[in-house]
């Protein structure tokens, strides 16, 4: 692999643009499978110290990714474009996750002269984030943080929307503030769990360590929480429920592991949808009375997890494409 080809490659991974000319340059590379075992030593010598618990960098994922780039040079990649000197410094540091797992883009507000950063996770991917401020965000699949372009310099709020783990840097006199769609959550160093997706009736907070202060919308209810504890909001009827954390079924999906603690059927398929990004049919009648603890270690297959639906509630699971289909029997 000869210097060219070195530089092309570098600047992919970096979420550069290339030209038709370079992408075509290193998709013949690829295309040969004698150039595997270079390229594996190569990204080991140069790009180890970007490696992650959750992230593999290898000959195979890259060749993917380069067709996954060919054929979406006008949505997903060209707007993981550098937009300022601060998206440059994250960019640094984000680099490989910018193409295995994160969307990452700016935006800017027609209204007034406001700008923003959205860091998006796809669904059946995970990204790490570090912020300006030093705190460290985990988005989990299908979750996505917005946040405006000055953030730290005189606040530090994110809007989130989906699930996320947060390790909060602190800062005295300027508290971290994580919005949702019906509450808010407010610290100033610790590490909570948030799970707030749009599709989910509940908003549910789970305190690691540190304090965290819940401000309920409208209601203009504050509470407290300590760490080991958690907090469940019920969308609908605006109910919240104070109980303990399962700290390993709250924060295992950032170690890729898949926990279901006694977890109704509904709450199970939607995990599964955006864990595998499937989608799962059932009739909720059928299995409304079937609670499951299911624990999947890293690398399990979805397969697995249909075999253990099988037998715990007596069903049989179809696969069709990215369509799971689950009939009671």
């Amino acid at each position: 692999m000869n210097a060219k080809i070195q530089n092309i490659l570098n600047r992919f991974l970096c979420g550069e643009k290339l030209s038709s000319q370079e992408l075509n340059d290193l998709r013949k590379v690829f295309a040969e499978k004698e150039y595997r075992a270079e390229i594996n030593r190569w990204l080991e010598n140069n790009w180890e110290f970007a490696a992650s618990d959750d992230l593999e960098i290898s000959f195979d994922n890259l060749r993917t990714k380069i067709h996954e780039y060919e054929s979406a040079k006008n949505g997903f990649y060209r707007r993981l474009r550098v937009y300022s000197k601060q998206f440059q410094r994250v960019a640094a540091i984000l680099f490989i996750p910018l193409l295995f797992g994160i969307l990452f883009y700016y935006l800017k507000i027609n209204s007034g002269d406001s700008s923003f950063y959205v860091a998006e996770a796809p669904f059946g991917e995970k990204a790490k984030i570090e912020l300006a401020d030093g705190s460290i965000v985990w988005l989990n699949s299908g979750s996505k943080i917005r946040y405006s372009a000055d953030f730290n310099r005189k606040s530090r709020d994110l809007e989130l929307d989906g699930e996320a783990f947060f390790e909060v840097k602190k800062q005295n006199g300027k508290p971290f503030i994580v919005h949702t769609s019906q509450l808010q959550v407010k610290v100033t160093g610790t590490s909570f769990n948030v799970s707030a997706y749009s599709d989910d009736p509940f908003i549910e907070t789970s305190l690691v360590e540190g304090k965290v202060n819940i401000q309920l919308g409208s209601k203009n209810r504050n509470i407290e929480l300590s760490p080991g504890n958690a907090i469940t909001y019920t969308k609908q009827s605006r109910e919240v429920f104070q109980h303990k954390m399962n700290e390993e079924a709250a924060t295992a999906w950032r170690y890729n592991r898949l926990i279901f603690i006694n977890d109704n059927f509904s709450k199970l398929a939607r995990k599964i949808e955006k864990w595998y990004n499937v989608e799962v049919v059932y009739n909720p009648e059928q299995f409304q009375n079937h609670k499951l603890t299911v624990k999947l270690l890293e690398g399990e297959q979805l397969s697995n997890l249909l075999q253990i639906i099988e037998t715990t509630v007596g069903a049989k699971c179809t696969v069709d494409g990215n369509k799971i289909r689950i009939i009671k029997i």
